[in-house]
């Protein structure tokens, strides 16, 4: 609807109230539509993942078929067991970081025993350790 005011142009959009049951039954539809266009979705998603065992060279699984005797180390392997003896290591170093600051602690508590007990840990001596020490 149109109406022409002093020679200026409204448009008016004329909102109607639909009844309870035909809004709910335009919601429901479109959960309905929304849901099914997500599991379409994950089902096409699905059935392209399935398909990538067909393609040559894209799985591990197939190469080392029938030769049961023979293993491969690649450097990959390698360049992994080097970081996780790297991470040994330096896990270590967290215990004896960890061993020095409570030690510290105690000896300052100690010291004041006003702040707090010592716990039953006497620090005797602190001196330092070998850094190049092999686990």
């Amino acid at each position: 609807m149109t109406i022409i005011n002093k020679g200026i142009t409204n448009s008016i959009i004329l909102l109607t109230q639909e009844p309870l049951s035909d809004r709910m039954k335009t919601a429901s539809l479109n959960t309905l539509l929304g849901m099914g266009i997500v599991f379409a979705v994950l089902i096409l998603i699905i059935l392209l993942i399935s398909l990538f065992r067909f393609l040559p060279g894209s799985s591990a699984s197939g190469k080392n078929i029938g030769n049961g005797s023979e293993v491969k180390v690649s450097p990959v392997d390698n360049a992994i067991a080097q970081i996780v003896s790297q991470e040994e290591a330096n896990l270590i170093n967290d215990y004896e970081l960890v061993a020095v600051i409570t030690a510290a602690i105690n000896e300052f508590n100690s010291e004041y025993p006003s702040n707090a007990s010592a716990g039953g840990f006497v620090v005797r001596s602190i001196r330092k350790i070998n850094k190049r020490r092999i686990y």
